[in-house]
């Protein structure tokens, strides 16, 4: 396996790769949450990208992600990465989401409505976007990283 395939080996590369992957996370989510609850506006979107992505790369990077990690690490089972962080990820945002976009606190069964379609929509964003896209980007940095040290 190349260096550029391998996952991200320290804080720096796993912050290089987790910034885009937020990003397209947070975008696409947030444009079909608010489309789907009939707010979606310039003025809504805007107003909400801030405090989204800075809830939804803190949970990720500092709570869900390190948990699913030694969870899955605990029990070897690290192919099931993407359906449990998502999976995660889905649980929280679908009901906190909505409160920092507009204000607007889902009921339980608009809730449990929401949960299944926003878990299969994000876990197909992830898998074949949001990962390639950081891992695009990780693998960029190692290239330019490694072209930097040659000529020192």
């Amino acid at each position: 396996m190349s260096l550029n395939h391998l996952p991200p080996q320290n804080l720096k590369e796993a912050l290089i790769s987790a910034i885009p992957n937020c990003t397209t996370m947070v975008l696409g989510m947030m444009t079909l949450n608010l489309w789907i609850y009939g707010h979606l506006s310039w003025d809504n979107f805007f107003a909400a990208l801030g405090p989204i992505y800075i809830t939804a790369f803190s949970l990720d990077f500092f709570i869900v992600g390190p948990l699913v990690l030694g969870t899955l690490k605990k029990y070897n089972a690290m192919k099931y990465m993407p359906w449990l962080r998502v999976g995660l990820m889905a649980a929280i945002l679908t009901g906190l989401a909505p409160l920092i976009e507009t204000g607007f606190v889902p009921k339980i069964g608009q809730y449990l409505m929401a949960l299944p379609r926003n878990y299969i929509v994000a876990l197909i964003l992830q898998v074949f976007i949001a990962y390639r896209l950081g891992s695009a980007v990780l693998e960029k940095y190692r290239t330019v990283k490694s072209k930097v040290n040659i000529v020192k």
